[in-house]
């Protein structure tokens, strides 16, 4: 029950729409501090604290963004002409929760049974609230108070596109995974049904961050599954086997087949990539953010003036104290933390890619590589999704697990046979 009260407040924080009066708090997140209680409550009460090697890399990576913020904070009030008070208290607040959020499920979801159960149900939930947004948008299923379109790009029940682009790409991956890890053809079968509707949303919301990052998770899942499989000592005399070893071997074929068509295709990658940076110039201003960025983060000293947003100089200006992000998470960092907060970030992220890699789960590697891409041009620090794609990641790593609670220790499938041997 708990875990479907989890899924259902991931679902709904991309509803930005249903936001009451521009809070930054919506039914999602409100949804997501009940789950907080509860599972909290059920912690305390029932199960012991387990400092497991995913918890103690997102205690170390909020114990250094705390003091990299605290240091900021003192130069921006120090150095700042003015500041935008509004904008570092919907930061703190939305920093403090996404810590809650993160450790919860880092000490909660421990169990492989529980991660895989609760990814079931937020692709199921997902994939419906995705259906649900794509009739709202062909007028089948109409919902009072919510705008599915922004001009001819759809965004469901999203502020914009592009966040119903991180939500879709989130469900399209994280369905690739329950379908890579299934034990039934049936099972793989409805993960892949599952992923339909995000990969539609996706396509409709004509988010350029959603397409580069299916193809570059797409490329990175394609990437450590053969090599799964070329390390399987049992591949050989299978159809897989054969299937990567005829791949590898005409690789160098195909590659020189291509070479007439190489030109062309430069040109036309060219030519939408000129229009992609012209569309309503969001190529020079994305460039003048990013070089506002850096200039910031040097003035400060590589330490950053604290929550909130600090650019000041966008295409149309705004009076004091109103300032602007920078929209990629790297230099919204630089701008907030400084170096070190960039560094950490570089250091979480790089280290849950590496732990889904290594166990044998390419599909959670290809989210977080989907995750970092829309990172690039969002900042993705802020959102639970993130947080929840970070931390199942983590929770894969093979570490030290220590109790520190006196009570019963966790779960363990253990029986005895009628000698007496305990086995799991």
């Amino acid at each position: 029950m708990i875990e479907i009260v989890l899924a259902l407040g991931l679902v709904i924080t991309a509803a930005t729409q249903l936001r009451a009066g521009g809070l930054p708090l919506g039914p999602g997140e409100l949804v997501l501090l009940v789950w907080l209680c509860l599972a909290g409550l059920r912690q305390l009460l029932s199960r012991p604290l387990i400092l497991n090697a995913a918890l103690a890399r997102v205690l170390s990576f909020w114990f250094v963004m705390v003091v990299c913020l605290c240091v900021g904070m003192t130069v921006g009030l120090l150095v700042e002409p003015f500041q935008d008070y509004g904008g570092m208290l919907r930061d703190t607040v939305a920093y403090a929760f996404v810590f809650s959020f993160s450790v919860m499920m880092a000490v909660t979801m421990s169990d492989a049974a529980d991660r895989r159960q609760l990814s079931w149900s937020i692709v199921l939930i997902g994939s419906i609230s995705l259906i649900l947004q794509i009739g709202s948008g062909l007028g089948k299923v109409p919902m009072p108070g919510v705008d599915p379109w922004y001009w001819d790009r759809l965004r469901g029940w999203a502020e914009n596109p592009n966040q119903l682009g991180f939500f879709a790409l989130f469900i399209a991956l994280l369905g690739l995974h329950l379908a890579d890890q299934a034990t039934t053809k049936i099972e793989a079968l409805r993960a892949l049904a599952a992923i339909a509707p995000a990969i539609v949303a996706g396509v409709m919301s004509r988010s350029d961050s959603f397409m580069i990052g299916i193809f570059v998770s797409g490329g990175l899942f394609v990437t450590l599954k053969s090599v799964s499989w070329l390390r399987d000592t049992e591949m050989a005399p299978t159809m897989r086997g054969a299937a990567v070893v005829l791949a590898i071997l005409t690789l160098p074929l195909a590659l020189l087949i291509s070479v007439p068509f190489t030109s062309a295709a430069l040109s036309r990658i060219e030519n939408v990539s000129n229009q992609v940076y012209a569309d309503n110039d969001q190529g020079d201003t994305r460039l003048h953010l990013w070089a506002e960025a850096i200039d910031k983060g040097i003035q400060s000293k590589l330490a950053g003036f604290g929550p909130g947003p600090h650019l000041t100089s966008k295409s149309f200006k705004r009076p004091p104290p109103d300032k602007f992000e920078v929209h990629n998470t790297l230099l919204d960092l630089l701008t907030q933390g400084g170096i070190v907060a960039m560094v950490a970030f570089v250091w979480i992220s790089v280290t849950a890619l590496l732990a889904a890699a290594r166990a044998g789960h390419p599909a959670l590697a290809g989210l977080v590589a989907g995750l970092l891409v829309f990172s690039m041009f969002h900042y993705a620090l802020r959102q639970p999704i993130f947080w929840f794609g970070i931390v199942l990641c983590l929770l894969d790593m093979t570490g030290t697990v220590k109790s520190l609670s006196p009570r019963v220790p966790p779960r363990r499938a253990v029986q005895e046979d009628r000698g007496g041997r305990a086995y799991s």
